[in-house]
């Protein structure tokens, strides 16, 4: 019901303001945290490096709000920038309490399924009501988003995962990849399309033997780096996020030490450089000025430096520690015979590039299903080696 909402009803039901800074999503996802903990007396962690990960924010927040506890604008926008990190404690204590077994994770699965499905067939809908009933409705004009909600995106992905590794017979996979394949054109959405791509990718590389998958990963890089150079990446918009994702690493070693975050409350961008995007782009989205408070409220479109920028480069690398796992099936062994392994590998590495082009983690309507995603990854994994479940 809960993902259901939020694929219907997006932003709709996530910025829908009850009470001061109060959302709706807000409280029925503490909610859902409430009766979790309420009908459930343990507690599995997925993840002790994520909750180490959170631990440290949670240090930088306590830190920052004694700091501007006399600043009711900037206490309340350290609140806001460590949403990140509560989305994240809230799905990690919902997933602890729901998935503890290997039945409870297939239960996941087929739940991270159903959402793709889902997204499909309500992106199809709206994509027809909009041809037949808006006049000028177009898939392919320049900056025109048109997906339906943000999680259709992220549905639509891991669709394409799921489509690829349906063992069932080779048309039915080629359908349903093609499908999903054409839906991410739609989207407006570059990013959404080389996801796909991605996974496209990693599929034909772990179709190969171990030994030769060095030399054919190179190969995938090249054709990720040459769709790049199309007008799709290239355009004012990409070159922003280059330059954003620039500054935020090297304020990241020059300010850190590659060790130290910035915290919450604090602006994503300098000024000085504000200006400098102003003199290269003509952008004025993140000057004083023009957007007061753009440079605390716009984090870098790349979730991933966003949790550079509050924790610190090296704790951010937290986060990729439970994927290990997955790089160990992906790049040494022999093509896993369960295709729920495939399906949540790929579904994960479309996910990863989705996020790191994007504003994701930060956002209610797309955070929690991206951690479903990778908790679902990561618990599977753990339980599963060499085609079978290990004893928990």
């Amino acid at each position: 019901i809960y993902f259901a909402t939020i694929l219907l009803f997006g932003k709709s039901f996530t910025k829908l303001q009850v009470v001061g800074p109060l959302y709706l999503h807000d409280l029925c996802l503490g909610l859902l945290v409430f009766l979790c903990l309420a009908f459930r007396s343990r507690i599995k962690i997925p993840s002790y490096s994520i909750l180490l990960m959170i631990m440290i924010a949670v240090g930088y927040l306590f830190v920052d709000l004694l700091r501007f506890r006399n600043d009711g604008v900037y206490f309340l926008m350290a609140i806001r920038q460590f949403s990140l990190f509560l989305y994240l404690f809230c799905c990690m204590l919902i997933f602890g309490c729901r998935v503890r077994t290997m039945p409870e994770a297939l239960k996941a699965v087929s739940l991270i399924r159903l959402i793709g499905w889902w997204a499909v067939i309500v992106q199809c809908i709206y994509l027809t009501y909009g041809f037949f009933f808006v006049p000028g409705f177009s898939v392919f004009e320049k900056n025109d988003y048109n997906y339906f909600t943000p999680l259709v995106v992220m549905g639509i992905i891991t669709f394409c995962a799921d489509a690829i590794t349906d063992n069932r017979s080779l048309l039915i996979k080629i359908v349903k990849f093609t499908a999903g394949l054409t839906l991410s054109l739609t989207l407006g959405h570059s990013s959404a399309f080389l996801a796909v791509f991605v996974i496209l990718m990693f599929y034909a590389y772990v179709k190969i033997r171990p030994i030769q998958r060095l030399f054919s990963f190179a190969f995938i890089l090249i054709a990720v780096l040459m769709l790049l150079f199309l007008p799709q990446f290239t355009d004012t918009n990409a070159n922003w996020r280059l330059l954003f994702w620039k500054h935020i690493m090297i304020r990241s070693v020059t300010d850190g030490y590659l060790v130290l975050g910035h915290g919450f409350g604090k602006a994503y961008m300098t000024y000085d450089y504000a200006l400098y995007m102003y003199e290269v782009l003509h952008s004025r989205i993140m000057i004083d000025e023009y957007y007061p408070m753009a440079r605390h409220l716009n984090p870098p479109h790349n979730s991933i430096l966003t949790l550079v920028f509050h924790i610190g480069l090296l704790p951010a690398l937290l986060f990729f520690t439970p994927l290990r796992l997955l790089s160990r099936q992906l790049f040494l062994k022999k093509e896993p015979r369960d295709e729920n392994v495939m399906f949540l590998i790929l579904s994960v590495c479309g996910c990863l590039v989705w996020i790191s082009f994007n504003v994701i983690l930060e956002l209610p309507h797309t955070a929690t299903y991206f951690w479903l995603v990778f908790f679902t990854t990561v618990f599977y994994l753990k339980n599963w080696q060499n085609g079978k479940f290990v004893n928990e």
